[in-house]
């Protein structure tokens, strides 16, 4: 087997460098990968997505690649140079073009997440020094609004044909009209954007983080970030022009935007777009979709529904019979999961074959799940700060509950370890953000002048270089023996409950000054109701706790879960569905101050 890494001594620390497992196809730029989306696939059908009848339709790559030289022509005739300019949109083909055709030659792109209220919209765009905002037709309402109290905004240009007729026609302008300007621009013999030539180390992207903390920061990237990136991650997963992609995670998001979106680009994949959360099993198999990219929760979800289906035929105990079947014979060389499970794959889709978690800790049962019906899920880690993927498990290293070892390319370190040998995880490689916008103070604490950037994640790393996450350094609990737990390790276990929707632990501080670690638990209805009666709160409680009890047998007594208390209102999360800890933590404070009482006094309630 490939070495995934060298290991070498550099100023008293391990230093992991990331060999990877197939050999690198380099791109410099991301000019470089559209151009060569247009050489190597041409004609091919690079985008699927249904038309307003609900038609399937799609465009290739030559087409992309033509839009996307267009509408920069058309951007740099407008005066658009060097300027800063947004998208606000749901995922589709538009936001791609749009997306290239700023990175490429005009400017700076400033990706918005869709979901973000007007005011804080508004608020990005001021801090990010937007001029222009590309926005599709959801947004139109709100970016008349937004004309009317921000000047700097020169151009609004909606994705499909404005019908409203109560608009500046000056400002509001049809991306589908700068196409074809852009295309006579180019007849001309205009060359001021497909000429133009790219500094790969200069900020051409500046991404807001989701907020997890209190104030989001802006994440400057540059070519050379995100093409580095796009490279290494090929060092990790194979995949090429037969296979079909599912885009559903946020495209201002940075992992869908280089793993779901420039990578699926630059190995000539179809990416076809998502309908929505709750259309992707439908979206799977009306498109033939063999890859899928996603966070715990989807894949929790959709593991969840083929095991809710196969207990509801009364085929669990064959089921069980078949895996272990199967797995005997995969040990001497014969996989025969296609043919056992064919029947799963008709629910699944009959193409569904590589899955990458990313964004969150994912069960390690739900990786061994998938892999004994035929399905490799890679679990993988990132940070938008290092474009993002940093580490991933492969086709040949897949170890559950692992973030595999770091990508070819990409080095990794852990700073001021502990007797355990768990400290920071530190990165290093072209694919580490130039700093934070407009904020020295906050690059220099996580951004070394060696070129190390300080993640924030404690982790521990084998002799092989495999990577183990065990918590956020800002999330981990020190009890008040000095000794550390950490949230994300108890929620994977309360999430297997099948009451838990989803679950959130906390560092509760008690009158005493002692440190209990607490459990917010969200209460999933549908698995509560018996003959269309929901259990009494009584009821809930006591299963939950038994569940509880049976889970701390396996913990640490120092370490285990003290109270709980039960809700049936969703957690707070950013749009890729972390949850936002210092919200929840505040949440929690304010409940115990309103009731005036000790945790333990609501132990086993609803709040």
């Amino acid at each position: 087997m490939k070495k995934a890494v060298e290991i070498s001594m550099e100023n008293g620390k391990k230093v992991f460098k990331g060999l990877g497992i197939y050999e690198p196809h380099g791109i410099s730029n991301l000019k470089e990968l559209v151009n060569g989306c247009s050489k190597n696939y041409g004609n091919k059908i690079g985008f699927k997505f249904k038309d307003k009848k609900g038609n399937i339709t799609g465009k290739s790559y030559n087409e992309f690649a033509s839009d996307i030289d267009c509408l920069g022509t058309a951007l740099i005739s407008l005066g658009l140079k060097d300027t800063h300019i947004s998208i606000l949109s749901e995922n589709r083909y538009e936001w791609g073009v749009c997306f290239l055709s700023v990175v490429n030659g005009t400017g700076v792109v400033v990706p918005l997440d869709k979901y973000l209220p007007s005011k804080e919209v508004q608020n990005l765009v001021e801090r990010g020094k937007v001029e222009v905002i590309f926005y599709s037709p959801a947004f139109h309402k709100m970016m008349k609004e937004i004309e009317l109290i921000n000047s700097q905004i020169k151009y609004f240009i909606c994705m499909e044909e404005i019908v409203d007729q109560d608009i500046n026609k000056e400002k509001f302008l049809s991306m589908q009209e700068l196409i074809k300007k852009g295309k006579a621009l180019i007849e001309a013999g205009d060359k001021s954007f497909v000429g133009c030539e790219i500094d790969s180390k200069k900020m051409y992207i500046l991404l807001f983080t989701s907020g997890t903390t209190s104030i989001s920061k802006g994440v400057m990237l540059s070519h050379s970030n995100i093409a580095s990136n796009v490279t290494s991650i090929g060092t990790a997963i194979k995949i090429n022009s037969d296979d079909v992609y599912l885009s559903l995670l946020p495209l201002h998001h940075t992992f869908e935007n280089t793993v779901g979106f420039l990578f699926m680009a630059s190995r000539g994949v179809c990416i076809a777009y998502c309908d929505g959360i709750k259309y992707i099993a439908q979206n799977i198999k009306e498109y033939n979709v063999s890859l899928l990219v996603a966070v715990p929760a989807i894949f929790d979800a959709i593991y969840g529904k083929v095991m809710e289906g196969i207990q509801k035929s009364g085929k669990e105990k064959a089921f069980k019979a078949i895996v272990k079947v199967s797995n005997v014979l995969r040990k001497v060389g014969i996989d025969l999961r296609r043919k056992f499970f064919k029947g799963v794959y008709e629910q699944l889709g009959p193409n569904l074959r590589l899955a990458v978690s990313g964004a969150a800790p994912i069960d390690k049962q739900i990786i061994i799940g998938f892999d004994n019906i035929g399905i490799v899920l890679l679990q993988g880690y990132g940070l938008t700060e290092t474009s993002p993927v940093v580490a991933a498990n492969n086709d040949i290293i897949n170890i559950p509950g692992t973030i595999g070892p770091p990508l070819g390319g990409v080095d990794v370190a852990l700073d001021s370890m502990d007797e355990t040998g768990m400290g920071e995880l530190m990165v290093r490689g072209e694919n580490v953000m130039l700093g934070y916008y407009e904020n020295p103070e906050a690059t220099e604490e996580v951004l070394a002048k060696d070129g190390w950037l300080k993640t924030g994640d404690l982790a521990v790393i084998d002799n092989d270089g495999i990577i183990k996450i065990t918590g956020r350094a800002k999330s981990m609990i020190v009890l008040t023996s000095g000794k550390k737990a950490f949230p994300e390790e108890y929620e994977v276990l309360l999430n297997n409950i099948p009451e838990v929707k989803e679950s959130f632990v906390w560092g509760n501080i008690a009158s005493d000054g002692d440190v209990e670690i607490c459990a917010k638990v969200v209460i999933d209805k549908e698995k509560i109701t018996q003959n269309g009666k929901l259990m009494s709160e009584q009821e809930i409680a006591s299963n939950l706790d038994k569940h509880i009890k049976e889970m701390n047998k396996s913990i640490p007594q120092y370490k285990i879960i003290r109270y709980f208390v039960m809700t049936y209102d969703e957690l707070v999360k950013t749009t890729t569905l972390k949850i936002k800890r210092p919200i929840e933590s505040e949440n929690m404070k304010n409940v115990l101050e309103k009731a005036g009482v000790e945790i333990r006094k609501l132990n086993g309630k609803f709040i």
